[in-house]
């Protein structure tokens, strides 16, 4: 497909989830702290000027098709994913065109 797409993951408070997509992607953290891989990740309340963060990534479709393993570390809060594929991703069904 020549069309873009995304996907919203959830992963519940103290779950792991092993995801596999048929394609690479990028993700941005929208809530919560845990891990992804070794990498760990975070969103941050506040951003200051020349600060790193850990909430932005991009996956390789050799790590999607083989599964990435996300942890959320909270006891209380969700871990909230956007998942972002460019054309091309396999599974992405357009109707009506």
């Amino acid at each position: 497909s020549h069309a873009f797409s995304a996907k919203e993951l959830t992963v519940l408070p103290g779950c792991t989830a092993t995801i596999k997509d048929a394609a690479a992607y990028g993700l941005i953290l929208m809530q919560g702290h845990g891990s992804m891989g070794v990498w760990p990740v975070e969103t941050p309340v506040m951003i200051r000027f020349g600060q790193l963060t850990y909430d932005e990534f991009f996956v390789t479709e050799k790590a999607a098709r083989e599964g990435v393993r996300i942890q959320n570390a909270s006891r209380v809060d969700p871990m909230v994913i956007l998942k972002h594929f460019g054309p091309g991703n396999p599974e992405l069904v357009v109707e009506g065109i």
